[in-house]
């Protein structure tokens, strides 16, 4: 019997389309990132949207009872550890289990944890939970001691961003900025664990501020987890939670360190079927430092977001956006790009760990903006700084001579750094520069958001807030995550919620990418790595020179990192935090 051509496909789409297995199972989420070190097969790195789409996929399977959330190698950054948990909560909230198996932990991680009805420790795993503190380093008196000087271009109250290099100790702006930041996020921290262990005031202060260090054991019998072991354990504790045995596994993520062994794939839903043309959700990632080449690489990415939103099948975007600032003109490009993909469809913000000063000024037109409790945000404000020569030539034993046309020529001129700081009249030039660009930021600001400049001003001013102060602020318009912003995506999009979607996501990495990505420990370059986690970017290393060499000598790698952008843009007025800002944060 001739069978028509289209019935087979349909055939082997029905195939293709039906479940693996009839019977119920558990899904394995493997989230961790330091399994594989091989150079010969890494590991491919899992796209942020990847990971949530597998989690929302897994909530509406029928076939899926519940999960093993296996994070016992597991790092991120405290925002995206909120914005997985977020995604939990609502996979329990269709009735399904979660148990979580850890080794090591810190607070953020156990908080993550906490999300399951049941937690499994690793026998030899030990939990650290510290709290939060939150400061930076000081290095006025060592460069003094070089020779270097530097002055505080800084005309805006709680722009702190070169008091590094400028004071010894933590201003009272800082002081109140970063300290406000902190009390909310310790207490959304503090509220979810007492919420989620069912612990008083007393007993979360007693476990941080008493004991804090904990082997398996002590935490056993102190009710932070649930039972001590590994594979066997979780599989105890998945019998307790069904009243019988689990026998089948499905999982997402590195199959050589799954801890259920299970050789059945889960993946997120296809773009679409082989007779549909879905509407399309684009992500595009602004990741990095605000720059024109570098970091975010806002000239091609600007272009990237105006293309993409003139396709025809894009109904709504949603832009990632990971920074901490940096150039205004960088910043205002991204800005233009969305407004003018706001024209044509609804474009939504995710701010991710930071999304401050410079990053955000680009987020500024958007149609909504959404960031986590933990976001760092705000910062509406410019600054400047200028590192000049204060005896370092006299200590190394070099000399300057000079001709020069023009009264300000000479400003410029120097052996590793400009040989003299500012007059009375350059400075002035230069806060009439800053208070200008400052005034164009605030105005952007409040024609974005549809506030009145006063409103504006009175939360600006360089001021630092989290998510959830950004929101009283009148800064962000909800709290979420990255699936929190495509829900909202998709609804200013009038997308009927039963209705697929497919995402597309940008920029598209280069095959270039790709090989080092396949090739380098891990997977992952070790700059990308960096760049994803932090929103920092490899570019902060470039352009720099002696001095930036001689400063390496001692410090700390973040801080160095700081220091060498701020020399490659000396004297730059820029929208920006304080690039090590934070890098004693825990």
């Amino acid at each position: 019997m001739n069978v028509p051509g289209k019935y087979w496909v349909l055939g082997m789409y029905c195939l293709i389309s039906l479940p693996l297995f009839s019977q119920s199972r558990y899904l394995e989420l493997n989230l961790n990132n330091q399994a594989i070190q091989s150079r010969v097969r890494a590991a491919r790195p899992r796209p942020i949207l990847e990971v949530f789409r597998v989690i929302e996929k897994a909530a509406g399977d029928r076939r899926i009872r519940g999960m093993v959330l296996n994070i016992s190698a597991f790092s991120a950054n405290r925002e995206f550890v909120w914005e997985l948990r977020s995604a939990l909560e609502n996979f329990k909230s269709k009735g399904k289990k979660i148990c979580a198996f850890i080794s090591g932990a810190d607070l953020d991680l156990y908080c993550l944890a906490s999300v399951a009805d049941r937690i499994v420790m690793d026998e030899q795993g030990a939990l650290s939970l510290t709290g939060y503190a939150w400061g930076r380093g000081y290095v006025q008196h060592s460069l003094e001691k070089l020779g270097i000087g530097v002055r505080e271009l800084r005309y805006l109250d709680f722009k702190s961003a070169a008091e590094t290099y400028t004071r010894d100790s933590m201003s009272g702006a800082d002081r109140k900025q970063y300290g406000e930041w902190l009390d909310d996020v310790f207490m959304v921290t503090r509220d979810t664990l007492m919420k989620a262990r069912s612990w008083t005031e007393d007993q979360f202060n007693t476990i941080l501020d008493r004991e804090f260090l904990y082997s398996s054991k002590s935490a056993l019998e102190r009710g932070l987890v649930d039972r001590r072991g590994r594979g066997e354990a979780v599989r105890e504790t998945l019998r307790e939670l069904e009243g019988g045995e689990v026998k089948n596994f499905a999982l997402y993520g590195d199959r050589s360190s799954s801890l259920m062994e299970s050789s059945a794939l889960y993946s997120p839903r296809l773009k679409g079927g082989l007779f549909s043309r879905p509407p399309v959700i684009a992500v595009v990632y602004a990741t990095g430092q605000t720059d024109m080449e570098r970091g975010m690489a806002a000239r091609s990415l600007s272009r990237t977001i105006r293309e993409v939103s003139e396709r025809k099948r894009v109904r709504a975007m949603v832009v990632r956006i990971n920074s901490p600032g940096g150039s205004a003109e960088a910043a205002d490009y991204i800005a233009e790009a969305i407004k003018h993909a706001k024209e044509r469809i609804p474009v939504v913000v995710s701010m991710g760990q930071v999304a401050a000063s410079g990053g955000y000024w680009a987020a500024m037109y958007a149609s909504h903006i959404t960031a986590s409790p933990y976001t760092l945000t705000g910062s509406i404000g410019v600054i400047g700084s200028w590192f000049f020569d204060r005896g370092l030539n006299d200590r190394l034993g070099f000399t300057v001579d000079s001709l020069q046309r023009g009264a300000h020529a000479d400003l410029m001129t120097g052996m590793i750094l400009p040989r003299r700081d500012f007059s009375p009249e350059e400075e002035e030039r230069y806060r009439a520069h800053i208070l200008d660009l400052y005034a164009g930021f605030v105005a952007g600001v409040a024609a974005g958001r549809g506030m009145e400049i006063e409103k504006v001003e009175a939360v600006a001013q360089g001021r630092v807030y989290s998510g959830l102060g950004a929101l009283d602020a009148g800064l962000v318009d909800s709290i979420g995550g990255l699936a929190d912003a495509i829900r909202t995506a998709r609804s200013l999009a009038d997308i009927p919620e039963g209705r697929r979607v497919a995402y597309s996501e940008y920029p598209r990495p280069r095959f270039i990418d790709k090989a080092l990505a396949f090739l380098s420990p891990a997977g992952i370059p070790d700059a990308a790595v960096r760049d994803a986690a932090s929103g920092y970017g490899a570019a902060t290393t470039a352009g720099y020179g002696p001095a930036a060499f001689l400063a390496g000598l001692f410090l700390p790698e973040p801080l160095l990192a700081d220091l060498r952008y701020r020399l490659s843009r000396n004297g730059q007025v820029m929208p920006i935090l304080p690039l090590e800002s934070g890098w004693m944060t825990r």
